[in-house]
């Protein structure tokens, strides 16, 4: 049995097609400096971590802290292309990992302020959970977390 559609082709496609490609060509990403990636990543694969921080009740002692940092770096790498599920995985396992600075990442992958500066579509933040990393990572003695939890106290 052959049944003929109603209507050949409908109205609203073509339409339709040009609105997606207005919000997809305004919607697009920035190229990203691999570049730059690569030394951000080089960077903090080099940085010391703050020895205080490696007996930390949070740290997974079994993984190295060389670990933590490359976790980290990945995340970076994930967070700078947009992809913040990613970058919070690489995130938590390197914070389990003995990387303070790890926290302070995790934290602004919820941190509303991060996600708006970024252009995040789609994704809402969770200021408790941002506050809370960034508590965590304060106390592991990660710099930058204390303003952080100031510039959310302050909104």
């Amino acid at each position: 049995m052959h049944v003929k559609a109603a209507v050949e082709e409908p109205i609203f496609v073509k339409p339709l097609a040009a609105i997606v490609k207005r919000t997809a060509a305004t919607l697009t990403a920035q190229p990203i400096d691999k570049a730059a990636i690569s030394k951000l990543a080089t960077a903090l694969r080099e940085q010391p971590v703050d020895q205080q921080a490696v007996g930390q009740p949070w740290r997974d002692s079994a993984m190295p802290i060389d670990e933590g940092r490359r976790l980290c770096a990945e995340g970076l790498v994930a967070f700078a292309k947009g992809d913040i599920a990613t970058a919070r995985a690489f995130f938590v396992s390197a914070a389990a990992a003995g990387d303070p600075r790890a926290l302070v990442a995790l934290g602004d992958t919820f941190d509303p302020a991060t996600l708006g500066r970024l252009g995040v579509v789609g994704l809402k933040g969770d200021e408790a959970k941002a506050r809370d990393y960034y508590a965590r990572a304060a106390a592991a003695g990660a710099t930058g977390a204390r303003e952080r939890i100031a510039a959310l106290a302050a909104k």
